[in-house]
């Protein structure tokens, strides 16, 4: 006890402190750890006593007997340290049925160990020796009373006498020719305390169990347990086999304490019906008593508790899920119980483990705080991404981009950021703004392979500017005649094969004349107005045609003014304007009135009846052809074809 002392001495003790009827003090007590515990205060004389307690929990390890922390001794008395618990006279009122029951069972297994195991007899099996720890299971305490068989002489027993329960002493003590029982019937003395105490306790259970078992029950507690001759009464173990003990709860309990011991069959089974069994008990009980044997790593490694029950339990309950099973557990019991366990549950590096909880991690990862969210789940996941599994590696990606939502990039991704992707869409009419009748129009329209457009454009408003411009300037060899200059146009135009024309383009051909200097013609083809489609001249059709108006031949500084029936001045540019008419009816031929209008100008002399339709619309093709006759020049002009100009009008001899 010295050596506990020294060492173990961290605790804080809490008020106010529970007294036993025995007069013994239990102290709830917080660790230096952090962990709780609960302190029982001796009294100095008691030491042997209590050197008698410390000695048996130390020993005697079992799930149903109370654990054993340290011993010290101070100046108030002597301190034995334990794990959390609660006398049973405390808690016994915030206990359901089900849990008394289970509770029952858990003190018939302590004695059944220390009878069958131990060779030992408790010799004090009272209310005042049983406790509630903080899981719900009841735990045997008051080992001070606890002796071998052969020890519990009368003497031995008058010696304890005063931390006894008067309930709990057998009628036989009362005797004076009471003996030492044989050790075949050492548990006698124990069956009968244990008969007392649950008699006490089955008006509680009338909720819980039939009347018929609960009937069952009571008969076999008095003529086996409460019998007064010890002789009679059975041992303890043959008690596990009776229907008070066969309920959902109770079994649930007991196979998921044993679940290494069972079958893969027994396991199948078990997990494929857990969620029924499991939905008909209170949330309370599941969340205090179930939670911590269900999220562990035994049953995250079972694949038919994987599939058919887990997800039901790794999240709370939705009100928006009218098709599913709903979950176990209510938000605020969720938040309480089950993520305390979730807590410890990351921070298991085993891969199957990992696996359940990033499979479900939308479901409940909005119950974490802030700083659990960045302390321990995050980095809990990144360690995922060095992992040799592919699988956790896909998982925790997919994770990652559920924590971005809670914790933000920054500190997900974490490192700077810039803007790389745009955020640009098309404004079409979404499809389904579509009638039946318009998708199948539609569909009509357009051939198999073309692309089809969301919105159908507005053809009553051109998409392009009706007049543009393309300036196209030629300077002639030399200036030597008019016939001469009107042949090299041809010559230039032959140099426009690979431009093409859009519709509604107008085009600006310019005569400059040269001086003698220049030896050799050059074609200077001007930057287009609007990038739009390049002029492109049939191969077949390469004269340049217009369809009406008057052309001025040029001039230098010594001809005269020449006088022809166009009004435009000398010098002005050759324009062929091609503007886009109104399209009647689109639905017919879109395209079949856009016939083009040529308005010729410049210093070029165009006779009315060379004149030859300028747009010639192919039936083949939709798109129209520019057509340049080969009569532009006029080569071939006499003076008869030059008849209805008046005489003086025009002095040959002198320009030329």
């Amino acid at each position: 006890m010295g050596s506990e002392n020294s060492a173990l001495k961290s605790y804080t003790l809490k008020e106010p402190p529970f007294t036993l009827p025995s007069g013994l003090a239990v102290y709830p007590a917080v660790l230096q750890d952090g962990k709780c515990a609960s302190v029982f205060v001796y009294k100095r004389e008691n030491e042997d006593k209590v050197n008698k307690a410390a000695k048996h929990l130390k020993t005697l390890r079992h799930p149903c007997l109370l654990r054993f922390l340290s011993c010290t001794v101070e100046a108030d008395g002597i301190h034995l340290v334990t794990e959390r618990v609660q006398p049973l006279e405390v808690a016994l009122e915030t206990l359901s049925p089900a849990e008394v029951c289970a509770g029952i069972y858990d003190i018939l297994l302590a004695l059944i160990f220390l009878h069958d195991r131990g060779h030992l007899t408790h010799n004090n099996v009272c209310s005042s020796s049983v406790f509630v720890s903080e899981d719900g299971h009841w735990k045997l305490g008051g080992m001070e009373t606890v002796c071998k068989v052969p020890q519990a002489i009368p003497e031995f027993l008058r010696s304890i006498q005063s931390v006894r329960d008067p309930a709990s002493v057998p009628p036989e003590e009362m005797s004076p020719e009471f003996a030492t029982l044989p050790e075949s019937h050492g548990h006698a003395r124990d069956a009968y305390s244990f008969g007392t105490l649950v008699e006490n306790l089955l008006p509680i259970l009338n909720e819980q169990v039939s009347a018929d078992v609960l009937s069952s029950f009571q008969q076999t507690l008095h003529s086996a347990l409460l019998n007064p001759t010890p002789q009679c009464r059975p041992v303890l173990s043959s008690l596990l086999s009776h229907d008070f003990f066969r309920n959902d709860f109770l079994e649930v309990v007991n196979f998921l304490k044993r679940l290494t011991l069972k079958s893969e069959e027994e396991k199948t089974e078990f997990f494929k019906f857990l969620l029924d069994r499991v939905s008909c008990l209170s949330e309370e009980l599941i969340a205090s008593r179930l939670v911590p044997l269900l999220l562990n790593q035994l049953v995250f490694a079972e694949p038919v508790a994987v599939k058919s029950f887990l997800p039901y339990l790794l999240g709370p309950k939705k009100d928006n899920a009218p098709g599913d099973a709903p979950c176990l557990l209510s938000p605020a019991l969720f938040q309480s119980r089950v993520i305390p366990v979730l807590l410890q549950l990351f921070e298991v590096h085993e891969e199957h483990v990992r696996m359940v909880l990033l499979s479900h991690i939308e479901a409940y990862v909005e119950h974490f705080t802030q700083e659990q969210l960045k302390k321990v789940i995050l980095p809990q996941v990144l360690l995922g991404l060095r992992d040799t599994s592919d699988a956790i590696v896909a998982i925790t990606l997919r994770s990652l981009a559920v924590l971005v939502s809670l914790l933000g990039p920054e500190v997900v991704v974490g490192g700077e950021r810039t803007k790389i992707f745009k955020r640009t869409a098309p404004s079409f009419t979404k499809t389904s703004d579509l009638s039946p009748e318009d998708v199948k129009n539609i569909s009509e329209n357009f051939p198999p392979g073309s692309k089809k457009s969301e919105e159908w454009p507005d053809w009553s408003e051109p998409e392009e500017p009706d007049n543009q411009t393309v300036s196209i300037q030629i300077w002639p060899q030399e200036p030597c005649d008019a016939k001469s200059q009107y042949t090299d146009l041809n010559a230039e135009v032959e140099s426009l094969d690979d431009c093409k024309p859009s519709i509604g383009t107008e085009v600006n051909l310019t005569a400059v004349p040269v001086t003698s200097e220049e030896q050799k013609p050059t074609a200077a083809l001007l930057p287009l107005t609007q990038e739009s489609n390049p002029l492109k001249l049939s191969p077949s059709q390469k004269t340049c045609h217009v369809q009406s108006g008057d052309v001025k031949l040029p001039k230098t500084s010594q001809e005269r003014p020449l006088k022809v029936r166009s009004e435009l001045g000398l010098g002005e540019e050759f324009t062929i304007q091609v503007k886009k008419k109104p399209v009647q009816d689109p639905e017919l031929d879109w395209f079949a009135d856009m016939i083009p209008e040529i308005k010729p100008s410049g210093t070029f002399l165009i006779l009315p009846e060379l004149r030859t339709d300028v747009m010639v619309p192919d039936k083949d093709n939709i798109s129209p052809v520019m057509q340049f006759s080969s009569k532009f020049a006029a080569t071939e002009m006499t003076e008869g074809e030059a008849e209805g100009w008046g005489e003086g009008e025009l002095n040959w001899e002198d320009n030329w």
